[in-house]
């Protein structure tokens, strides 16, 4: 039997009474995961605050950190805020990190931003620290980044061996990496220009493309003695726009393609982008599961009152 797809969505901006409202009508319905993002510079409220919050408004949904960006915190600390939002929240943790790729923000904070083979070695060294700070057990590491002393891991996680990794990227040494270590592979657009709204985002999640990235994943697994049809792959949806009838996909179609200077025939084949109504929505991502394996969407930011149906459709879609 075919497993329905999986859902993602930023979580609502914090507030008072009305964000709890929020979150208790999007913990009802066939949404997967709520997420938090690590960008200092947008705005957002600050992750960790967010998923301990998310842990006591909520009691169904997973709560992802998509993704805690490795060079913001040391691992020890990251592990210590993980696992008490697994406590938190009953084990729904899906911990995700990154090595970082927005220039202007290390800038901004006087980071030193080295090269993206260091910040990828550096994201490794720090998955081994907070993982084996996972196990109960006295870490004691001496590696090129990090120096661990006697420190035993607390709280004791409810899930184990540790909560899921959600683990990815566009290039193929982080994806390598997802493959190696994680339970959520995130099957992206290349990022390294630090721009999300443009043509190449888009047309970096081609068919063709998705299919290589995944390959790379699905390689390193087994390379790690991992089974690749173990993980979940993610995709993000830069732009999803849901309409009522058919007669309007074409021309909201392209209006998105527009915004980001591709043809429709690219847009309707990328992964990046979804339009139509929620049947057609539906038909295009199981279409996209059936082909590369991609089984969990991340709409990211998108309205969560404009999404309700087609996520609630996508949560019995392949039963």
């Amino acid at each position: 039997m075919t497993p329905p797809i999986k859902t993602a969505l930023y979580a609502p901006k914090a507030g008072a009474e009305a964000w709890r409202d929020r979150l208790r009508t999007m913990d009802d319905s066939g949404l997967t995961a709520i997420s938090v993002s690590d960008h200092f510079l947008a705005g957002h409220s600050d992750p960790v605050a967010a998923l301990g919050a998310l842990a006591t408004a909520t009691r169904r949904l997973r709560l992802m950190s998509l993704v805690l960006c490795n060079d913001y915190r040391h691992p020890v600390l990251t592990h210590k805020a993980a696992a008490t939002v697994d406590v938190l929240s009953g084990g729904r943790l899906d911990l995700g990190l990154g090595a970082g790729y927005l220039v202007a923000e290390y800038a901004s904070a006087g980071l030193p931003f080295d090269r993206a083979g260091m910040r990828v070695e550096r994201l490794e060294e720090a998955i081994g620290v907070v993982t084996a700070l996972f196990s109960g057990k006295p870490v004691v590491h001496a590696g090129e980044h990090y120096r661990i002393s006697g420190i035993t891991g607390t709280p004791a996680p409810v899930q184990r061996p540790h909560p899921p990794l959600v683990l990815g990227g566009g290039g193929r040494r982080m994806l390598q990496l997802a493959g190696r270590y994680a339970s959520i592979a995130g099957i992206h657009s290349n990022l390294r220009s630090g721009v999300a709204y443009d043509a190449a985002v888009i047309e970096d999640m081609l068919p063709g493309r998705m299919a290589e990235k995944i390959g790379w994943v699905r390689r390193a697994a087994e390379g790690a003695g991992r089974d690749p049809d173990g993980l979940d792959y993610l995709a993000i949806t830069w732009t999803c726009r849901v309409v009522d009838a058919p007669r309007q996909t074409a021309g909201a179609l392209a209006e998105v393609c527009a915004r980001y200077g591709v043809s429709t025939e690219i847009g309707r084949a990328s992964a990046g982008l979804l339009v139509g109504t929620v049947e057609e929505c539906v038909e295009q991502l199981c279409e996209r599961r059936d082909r590369l394996g991609l089984t969990y969407v991340d709409f990211g930011a998108a309205e969560f009152d404009a999404l309700a149906p087609l996520i609630d459709a996508l949560s019995v879609a392949g039963r």
